[in-house]
């Protein structure tokens, strides 16, 4: 991928049915996105049903897995790990009737022995919960995003650089950045750097966070300000994968 090429990605977690308004969001701004999906439902709130998955993938987004029942691959044995993947891998190939390529571990959490089962499993990538990140160069089995629509604290995001370990984001952070918290101002920023320089610009979250929270408004406030850009490519999760793993030395 040219270092000048400008990238924007989203993607959207657990699968409930309050997915189908961010799907109508991104739709009607000519914006993709990449919904992970547990086979068994993540809350006792209604779920995306087979028919719904479906619907969405023919509308140009993309389903990837999230587990059988949202499990924390760092909470697990190496033994267990092999058959959640493959599992819900199988499960959505069989409804959707195409293969699936991208996988999110459950809140975030993975360890070496998860990112090989997902690797083996015959994913392209997997997407974090790491946060701040325009790389243009991502590891795909351990895919950063650059903002998550919810009202992190500055301590939470420190925290959240902390787990990634990186001191060069942290420098960023605290002097780029300068330590700001509200995530419409951190995501803007970041988009005008990858305008400038090229990149990644990757939005996450949770439709029911989003619902409970009453963000709607403030999220369709971000992504006006990304969408309908001529030089933008706007991408799935795995779409972004494909390129990224294809892209020539």
């Amino acid at each position: 991928m040219s270092a000048k090429q400008i990238i924007v990605t989203t993607s959207w977690d657990d699968g409930d049915l309050r997915d189908l308004r961010l799907a109508d969001l991104l739709a009607a701004r000519g914006m993709k996105g990449t919904f992970y999906c547990p086979v068994e439902p993540f809350s006792s709130d209604p779920a995306l049903s087979k028919a719904d998955m479906r619907a969405m993938v023919a509308g140009g987004f993309e389903i990837g897995g999230h587990g059988v029942a949202h499990e924390i691959m760092s909470e697990l044995p190496a033994n267990k790990i092999d058959g959640i993947v493959t599992g819900c891998k199988a499960y959505l190939e069989d409804v959707l009737g195409q293969r699936i390529t991208s996988f999110c571990y459950p809140r975030g959490r993975f360890t070496a022995s998860a990112v090989e089962a997902v690797r083996r499993a015959g994913y392209q990538g997997a997407r974090t919960v790491r946060l701040l990140a325009t790389d243009s160069h991502p590891d795909l089995f351990r895919m950063p995003t650059s903002v998550q629509v919810y009202p992190h604290t500055r301590v939470e995001y420190l925290r959240n650089i902390a787990r990634a370990g990186s001191v060069q984001r942290l420098l960023d952070y605290s002097f780029g950045l300068k330590l700001e918290q509200d995530w419409i101002a951190i995501g803007k920023q970041l988009f005008e750097r990858v305008l400038a320089d090229g990149g990644i610009w990757h939005l996450w979250g949770h439709s029911w966070e989003i619902d409970a929270l009453g963000l709607w408004g403030p999220l369709a406030e971000m992504l006006d300000y990304v969408a309908g850009r001529d030089q933008v490519l706007y991408l799935t999760n795995g779409e972004l994968g494909y390129l990224l793993a294809n892209r020539s030395n």
